[in-house]
């Protein structure tokens, strides 16, 4: 029990006793700390986070580490007032180096010097640094931006150049409050109704001269082109000409060449027809000789068998075969005549035998 006791007290003190010993410093807040019973401020700058501060023996002031803004201009921002880090003033109206009223809507960053916050409260400024700072800025703007003409405000790079030389003014004229001026923005420049009149019409006249000269240009330009493309058409006909001569004398000359061996191939092919025609006649007729040498020679064996006896005897043979007799009268009562059925002595009556060569076969 007494340790949970003891513990709840640790925890209740705690943050009591840090809150009495110690001092937050919030984000994007440069912290000056001050003795009260002597020592004053201290000289240095307390960056975000907690620091060592009893309370009732250490004053705190907290200024803004963000950049500040001025703002001179027309807009309804206006009304918003002044706040922690940004001011809205009514633009600055300007009599212009050859006497022309412009109004001018500009812009103006500072910071707070680095490690210089403790010199501002030091000086007792505060809640006033914001007010010197912004009437040293309307002062300077004034007076380095009516340097300009009518002419120079309306060039960029003019109005630029001027920006930057009075970028450095405007820083030293800070530096007494311990500020540094780290931009300034022009927004907005409107000059008299009547000026403006007159102004957008030598706006327009140079943007037409503008104009005439781009086109002017563009012609010149165009014209180039035109010349350009001609060389251009001229040379791919050129080449084109050329390229078409090369094709038609690569083109004679392999027709003459495809023209050589079409010849030598008719030829080739005429003396290989008539060699091979001569040489088939020759064959036909060397053929024709030794069919009709066979056969005659058949013939000649033929008639030489036919002529001997067996072919005799054959010849009867097929002669009694082929032997077509419708009717046939035999005097049965001769003993000359063969008897029909007697194929023997038939064949040798047809083959010429008489009765003694019959006899001498048998």
């Amino acid at each position: 029990m007494k340790k949970l006791t003891l513990l709840l007290v640790i925890l209740i003190l705690t943050p009591v006793f840090l809150a009495v010993l110690f001092k937050r410093i919030p984000p994007a807040t440069i912290g000056v700390k001050q003795y009260m019973w002597g020592g004053g401020i201290v000289e240095d700058d307390f960056a975000t986070g907690f620091h060592l501060g009893v309370s009732g023996y250490h004053k705190w002031y907290m200024l803004p580490a963000k950049t500040h803004f001025i703002h001179f201009t027309q807009s309804g921002a206006i009304g918003r007032g002044v706040s922690e880090t940004d001011s809205f003033n009514p633009p600055l109206n300007i009599r212009t180096r050859d006497n022309n009223l412009v109004s001018i809507d500009v812009s103006v960053a500072y910071q707070i010097r680095e490690g210089e916050a403790h010199a501002i409260v030091s000086k007792g400024l505060t809640q006033r640094y914001r007010e010197r700072v912004k009437s040293k800025a309307l002062s300077v703007l004034l007076a380095e931006l009516a340097k300009l003409s009518s002419e120079d405000l309306q060039s960029t790079e003019i109005r630029l150049s001027q920006v930057d030389q009075t970028l450095p003014v405007l820083d030293e004229a800070f530096s007494e409050f311990f500020c540094t001026a780290e931009a300034i923005l022009i927004r907005r420049i409107s000059f008299e109704a009547q000026y403006e009149t007159k102004l957008q019409e030598k706006q327009f006249l140079r943007q037409k001269a503008n104009l005439d000269g781009a086109l002017t240009l563009q012609a010149e330009e165009e014209k180039t082109v035109n010349l350009i493309e001609r060389q251009i058409q001229a040379a791919e006909l050129g080449l084109t000409q050329d390229w078409e001569k090369r094709i038609q004398e690569k083109r004679s000359e392999y027709e003459v060449l495809i023209a050589e061996i079409e010849s030598e191939a008719r030829i080739y092919q005429q003396r290989t027809v008539a060699e091979g025609e001569a040489g088939r006649v020759i064959a036909e007729a060397n053929g024709q000789l030794a069919i009709e040498k066979a056969e005659a020679l058949r013939n000649q064996l033929r008639t030489e068998a036919l002529n001997s006896e067996g072919g005799q005897i054959l010849l009867a043979i097929h002669a009694a075969k082929n032997l077509k007799m419708p009717n046939v009268t035999l005097n049965s009562d001769d003993p000359a005549v063969p008897l029909i059925l007697d194929l023997s002595q038939l064949t040798q009556m047809l083959i010429g035998l008489t009765g003694s060569r019959a006899s001498q076969q048998e």
